[in-house]
């Protein structure tokens, strides 16, 4: 078996937890790939077998938009902040998860992806895949943005605000539920789209089915794209920005049976103790 773990080592506990997890596979003779630099691509984890994400949810979106989409289930060791993605939050909790994942006693958590492009005078400048979200934003500065959405071909509004977010039900509990949007089960089959602090009375976010396709065009200077908080791209006015679900998808490992709410529960409650 082979597993290929990524660590992102300007997290205060992740070397040791790495060195707890290298130390149980090697004993139970797995072969372990370690990569600790960011500079990784997706021919690194072609021959893995399982992926294990040590740090917190910004290492598992980075790899989720690298594999884009490659078959590969992931396990998360929460070594950062709250770690909504993450399946391990302690390290006495590391052993048990490493034992359940080599008799695959698990489940396969597959999620849903946002796939995004940008079309600039008639051709495509820049495109990307989401497991959270797609934002568009200001770049700098404190000007408001203006742009129109459009819903399967149709002006669904106009709005001034200072962005807008796309996430699918797996973001629905990061940027999305900071700018008021509602929280969705992982499995639903929606898109959300949240203005943020909209100019208008018609500002509420709004649940639309995964196979909308959506365009944004853009009508004011200043404005940027980032895909899960990467890969920005500046905007000019009259570009349209297309988003729809992505075809690639991104397996998780689930080790236990909770709902979401239970999940997302045990988060906050830890958010608050610290």
């Amino acid at each position: 078996m082979n597993i290929t773990l990524v660590v992102n080592t300007r997290k205060e506990d992740a070397n040791e937890y790495a060195s707890i997890v290298e130390q149980y596979l090697l004993a139970h003779e797995v072969h372990v790939k370690i990569l600790t630099r960011e500079d990784y691509t997706r021919d690194d984890f072609t021959d893995a077998d399982y992926i294990i994400s040590i740090g917190g949810d910004g290492t598992i979106l980075r790899l989720a938009g690298i594999l884009r989409g490659q078959d590969t289930p992931m396990l998360g060791i929460n070594a950062g902040h709250l770690g909504y993605l993450t399946e391990v939050s302690k390290k006495e909790q590391i052993p048990a998860a490493l034992q359940a994942l080599l008799e695959h006693n698990y489940i396969r958590d597959v999620r849903t992806m946002l796939h995004g492009s940008i079309r600039r005078n008639g051709e495509v400048i820049a495109r990307g895949t989401a497991l959270n979200e797609i934002l568009i934003s200001r770049g700098r500065g404190i000007s408001v943005l203006r742009f129109s959405v459009y819903y399967d071909g149709q002006l669904l509004s106009r709005y001034t605000s200072d962005g807008v977010i796309f996430s699918t039900p797996t973001g629905s509990t990061a940027y999305n539920l900071s700018a008021g949007g509602p929280i969705v089960a992982p499995g639903a089959p929606v898109m959300v789209m949240t203005p943020i602090c909209a100019h208008t009375m018609n500002g509420r976010a709004v649940i639309l089915p995964e196979k909308a396709r959506m365009e944004i065009h853009i009508e004011s200077e200043n404005e940027v794209l980032a895909f899960d908080g990467e890969n920005i791209v500046d905007l000019e006015p009259g570009d349209i920005v297309k988003i729809r679900q992505a075809n690639e998808l991104t397996t998780l490992v689930k080790l236990r049976h909770d709902s979401f709410l239970e999940t997302l529960r045990e988060k906050i409650d830890s958010e608050n103790r610290r």
